[in-house]
This record gives C-alpha cells, structure tokens and sequence, in this order.
C-alpha cells in the first residue's frame, strides 16, 4: 500500500507564520519519507512587497526589482538548505493564490502546507487572504499553521 502522503509542497513567504508551518512540513516528510518542495511565490507588483524586499538604494526601479528577485531566491534555496530533508526549491511569480494552486495541481501533490497570518477584520479584508483562497481551491488536503504566539512572550 502506498502512503497516503508522497509529494508536500510548503508555500512560503518567508513570514513568522511560514517558519512555523516549515517546521510541520518537514516533520511530515520526515514521517512519510515523502518528497518536499519549498515555494516562493514572488509579486512584483507594488502591493505585493515581499518581507525580504531590499531597500531602495538605486535610482533604477527594474534593478532593484532584480535584486529584490534574486534575494527572495537565495532566502528560498536557504531555507530548503537548512532543513533536515532533501527538498527542492520553486521560486514563481504572479498572485500567490493562485500561483500556489496551479504548481500544486501541475505536481499533482498530496499535501500543501501553510502558514495563516491570523488577520481578521480590515486586516484580512485589506491584504487578503492567500491561506484561505488556498484552502477554498487547493486540489490536495491543506494543512494550515497559526501563528505561534510563543515569539510574543517574555
């Protein structure tokens, strides 16, 4: 019998919330001796400013859009580096959701795993919600990860 869980794809943004949800991917993989893949979903847009954007510190836009880029590649090759699994690294541009869903779909994967953001609110109707246009569309179960507020307690 086959395991039920043979292809996991971690959706990230780099976030609190992705850490914690990297974390469960990679015992997951671990458990299954499944195949891991780390996703990155990069918006170039002005509104999709990732976490790792870098300052501006030219006076060329599409320079510093490629330098922005090429860093949110290294934080990806990065964080699949550190972890304890062989993983590979995808590193796409456009809408996250629905981004996330077609790689998901075209890998034929079993699992998704991501992070929540944990917005409510104008919060979550303002930025959106990727987590829950992934759960709504997602061809494969979905294991979503709250925010973990221990990075919050002294």
């Amino acid at each position: 019998m086959d395991p039920l869980i043979q292809k996991i794809i971690l959706a990230t943004d780099f976030s609190e919330a992705s850490r914690d949800a990297s974390y469960h991917a990679v015992l997951l993989a671990q458990t299954y001796n499944a195949e891991l893949k780390a996703l990155h979903v990069f918006n170039p847009r002005p509104l999709g400013i990732p976490y790792y954007k870098a300052k501006k510190k030219d006076a060329h836009e599409q320079e510093d859009l490629e330098k922005t880029r090429q860093r949110g590649k290294d934080i990806l090759k990065e964080l699949a580096d550190s972890f304890q699994v062989k993983a590979e690294t995808i590193f796409a541009e456009g809408d996250a959701g629905p981004e996330i869903i077609r790689i998901t779909t075209e890998l034929n994967s079993d699992l998704l795993v991501v992070g929540t953001h944990g917005y409510t609110g104008w919060n979550r109707f303002a930025l959106g919600s990727v987590a829950e246009y992934v759960v709504r569309n997602a061809p494969c179960a979905v294991l979503t990860i709250k925010p973990n507020n221990r990075h919050d307690e002294k």
